[in-house]
């Protein structure tokens, strides 16, 4: 603080309104005549007599000294003083304030956290704004927000400012620089003020005027689960897979714990060294589960320092691989029923064409060189070597041109799921059936000339896939695309899910698709907090879900009327690197008008101007409280004097009506 200053300095004249103040108290109270009962009354009559005599030499009046300290109070904020203080800046200012989740860390004095702190400073940087300038505030998280805009209302900055949160997630300073440099265009004496502890991304937009970084945060010691995933190989039971890291300058001892369906199936205790992660593997989880949560804790006796909580948890769903129950119809083909016994999650129930279909239903049935006269099982359906048409397909004949372009290897679609690194240009086949109207499906693998081999799509809301040969009239059964294709073929016929993400779970903030795979008119959404959302589908089969801000499981319940009638979820999880690396950076770098700039935290660099008046009116307030007080307190001790009484020992009640004299007050 460096000097003090008035803003309106004229308004210092009002002080001139002390004069009629002395004046009141100069002027003779008027009286009137009353006769008294005795003399002794009399000098209470007279007290203030000489006082309040016009003229005359005043006595010391507290109430006077009081009335007069309110109207220098009441001069000194409209006068608006201030003093000079150091800020951070002033002019036009736009404030970004990181709201991401190392902004939770709890390292700062007396357990605040970052963003408490960029808060204070904020609301400093508010109460020292001149009349002149302004200032924008941008919240910076997963999507930027503005809080206030171009406002010299202090009020309204401090509210927006106090009223902030952070959020457990990354935040997107791409947009919130776009954001601040689109406000800032043409803006003479911009200053951009960014408060955070510096965990900005790369190839940051060009920022207009000049950018100043106030540095949040001072140590680096956190562990976080940065990866979680469940998976379940053929053959196989499922397996979990996680990562560990510590970000730390120690090493750190941790308990590694895995709920699934919301119970405790194992905790292992891990040391994760300094500035490095682990690996995490488990293999011997059960089939029958759907979500998986896993978290990361000190233990009780543990020295070392954990500032940010959020990134603990990690959540999964698990789809189980295969089919459930299958039927294989066929007169004998030891090459399926090989196959189907080593992949798990499928139990395989085998008949032959003259046993027919069995009753109850099957999750997949495969038919092998047989058709049925009546109508097609209900599921899903795998058809190979088709002897007569049927509802889905026309068979035309036979054909042994089955030559394979050893260009493409057969495959219209590499990437498709089916198909997937299944290589077919050494396969060889005798021959195959030609087949036609089969407008339905894809064709997936044919031969040279273009006749399909392998046909796959959806028909009736059945998965249908046509294989056009027998296994025995090739040596396919020999070749490693078999088994691949086999496993490709139980991926895709796995009961269907109104969430396809492209991996176990998603960032905070990704918008979700969600396509119901049977009849519905409406989809719940309820977020890990437990709120839920409706959705209704009307002219779409599919609704966007975007509020995924909070970190956790979101579940799904697809709906016809009152009756759920599929079930899903999906994981919304940070596994972000830069926001569990909490180590404050002293600069940052961001393309500014002068070309790529390195800009270094700092302090105040400038003075502003702090207003007092609000500190004075509040003194003022409360003087003219003790001056009501006071007043009150007097006027209630003074002494009554009723005209007439008499002064016996025994004293007559007084007559009606009864006059009070009070003893000359001033006021």
């Amino acid at each position: 603080m460096s000097g003090l200053g008035f803003i309106t300095p004229a308004l210092l004249g009002l002080s001139a309104l002390a004069i009629p103040i002395f004046l009141l108290y100069m002027l003779r109270l008027r009286r009137t005549d009353m006769p008294i009962s005795s003399t002794f009354l009399w000098q209470q009559l007279i007290r203030d007599r000489e006082a309040n005599a016009p003229w005359q030499k005043l006595r010391p009046n507290l109430l006077m000294l009081l009335q007069l300290l309110i109207l220098a109070a009441l001069v000194l904020a409209l006068a608006r003083p201030f003093a000079e203080v150091d800020t951070l800046t002033t002019g036009r200012i736009v404030l970004l304030l990181d709201a991401s989740a190392s902004m939770t860390a709890t390292d700062m004095d007396g357990g605040k956290t970052r963003f408490e702190v960029a808060q204070d400073i904020a609301l400093d940087t508010v109460s020292t704004l001149g009349s002149e300038d302004t200032m924008t505030v941008i919240r910076v998280s997963e999507v930027p927000e503005v809080l206030a805009a171009a406002s010299r209302d202090r009020s309204v900055l401090r509210r927006a400012i106090r009223d902030a949160e952070p959020s457990t997630v990354s935040a997107d300073w791409q947009s919130a620089l776009t954001l601040a440099a689109a406000g800032g265009r043409g803006v003479d004496n911009l200053r951009v003020v960014v408060l955070s502890d510096g965990g900005l991304p790369p190839n940051l937009p060009e920022i207009p005027g000049r950018v100043i970084y106030e540095k949040v945060g001072r140590e680096d010691d956190n562990f976080a689960l940065t990866a979680l995933s469940v998976r379940a190989l053929p053959d196989s039971p499922p397996q979990l897979f996680a990562e560990i890291s510590n970000y730390g300058s120690s090493d750190v001892e941790v308990i590694f714990a895995v709920d699934l369906d919301d119970e405790l199936f194992n905790a292992l205790r891990y040391t994760v060294p300094a500035q490095s992660s682990i690996d995490v593997n488990m293999d011997d989880l059960p089939a029958n589960f759907t979500r998986v949560k896993a978290s990361v804790s000190r233990p009780t006796n543990s020295g070392v320092a954990d500032y940010v909580e959020s990134d603990n948890v990690g959540y999964a769903v698990f789809s189980p691989s295969g089919t459930g129950k299958a039927l294989l119809v066929t007169e004998g083909n030891r090459f399926l029923d090989q196959i189907y016994s080593l992949i798990s999650g499928i139990e395989l129930t085998t008949v032959t064409p003259d046993q027919g279909l069995p009753a109850g239903d099957y999750d997949l049935t495969i038919l092998d060189g047989w058709l049925p006269d009546e109508d097609l099982p209900k599921g899903d359906l795998l058809i190979i070597d088709p002897s007569t048409s049927g509802p889905l397909f026309d068979v035309t004949g036979e054909s042994s041109a089955s030559e394979i372009d050893p260009a493409s290897g057969g495959l219209t679609d590499a990437d498709n799921p089916i198909t997937r690194f299944v290589d077919f240009r050494t396969v060889n086949i005798r021959k195959f059936r030609t087949i036609e109207r089969a407008d339905w499906a894809n064709v997936l693998i044919q031969t040279a000339e273009g006749a399909p081999l392998l046909l796959a799509g959806e028909f009736e809301g059945q998965q249908v896939a046509v294989l056009t040969f027998a296994l025995q009239d090739s040596d396919l059964p020999l070749q490693l695309a078999w088994p691949i294709l086999a496993s490709n073929l139980s991926e895709w016929y796995r009961p269907q899910r109104a969430i396809n993400t492209a991996g176990d779970s998603l960032p905070p903030g990704s918008p979700i698709t969600i396509r119901p795979t049977v009849e519905a008119d409406a989809i719940v959404v309820e977020r890990p907090d437990g709120e839920k959302t409706t959705l209704e589908l009307t002219n779409s089969a599919q609704v966007i879900y975007a509020d995924t801000s909070q970190t956790g499981l979101y579940k799904v319940e697809v709906k016809l009327g009152e009756d759920v009638v599929q079930r899903d979820a999906f994981a919304i999880n940070l596994f972000d690197p830069s926001e569990s690396a909490i180590a404050p950076r002293d600069e940052l770098t961001i393309v500014t008008a002068e070309g790529e700039t390195r800009i270094t935290s700092t302090t105040s660099e400038e003075k502003g101007r702090r207003e007092l008046w609000m500190i004075i009116a509040s003194v003022g307030l409360l003087i003219l409280g003790i001056e009501w007080w006071y007043y009150h307190r007097n006027l209630s001790r003074k002494p009554k004097i009723l005209i007439g009484q008499s002064f016996s020992a025994k004293p007559k009640p007084a007559p009606r009506p009864r006059w009070k004299i009070w003893a000359g007050r001033t006021r």
